[in-house]
């Protein structure tokens, strides 16, 4: 009878400590997909003030519907102050940092984007960009990934490279 309640005690012990185990992953996943949210929903509110920015006359400091004043486009022009300057991958970029993320601002030679992280990012962290590819929400294109995880975004593409255009036919400045 000893024995029987030894490996039922045992048993319990093994069980509940996979129900633990089990239970940290799900909340480390949960935090990693709430953070990816957080972050893409920061990235489509920043995407239409660069569209509002776009559109907004240039005599009141928009770009005035002028495709190349979006080259040019900083973090300033949608209202942020600017706290940092960088040049990932041959980008000049200029961001905000504003609880503990990062929101920068940039161009390509075809369209605005925009990168959002935690500040100071490490490895292992999230990261998200928001494409902007034309003044229509169905234009904007937002992927994700884990820094120095993956070589690659959630879209397949590398560091550096665009997502696809979702409709070149509309989707232009």
């Amino acid at each position: 009878m000893g024995q029987q309640q030894l490996l039922l005690l045992v048993l319990g012990v093994v069980l509940v400590g996979l129900a633990v185990v089990l239970g940290l992953q799900a909340f480390g996943e949960n935090q990693r997909k709430s953070e990816v949210d957080t972050y893409t929903t920061m990235g489509v509110q920043m995407a239409g003030e660069i569209i509002a920015y776009h559109m907004k006359p240039a005599a009141t400091g928009g770009a005035g519907q002028d495709p190349a004043r979006l080259g040019e486009l900083t973090i300033a022009d949608l209202g942020y102050r600017g706290d940092v300057e960088d040049t990932w991958a041959g980008y000049d970029r200029s961001g905000t940092v504003a609880n503990g993320v990062v929101r920068y601002v940039a161009a390509s030679e075809t369209h605005p984007f925009l990168h959002i992280h935690p500040y100071p990012i490490a490895g292992g962290q999230t990261r998200v960009e928001v494409h902007v590819f034309g003044p229509s929400e169905d234009c904007v294109v937002a992927r994700n990934d884990v820094r120095g995880v993956s070589p690659t975004w959630s879209d397949g593409k590398g560091n550096g490279e665009a997502p696809d255009n979702p409709d070149p036919a509309v989707c232009s400045w």
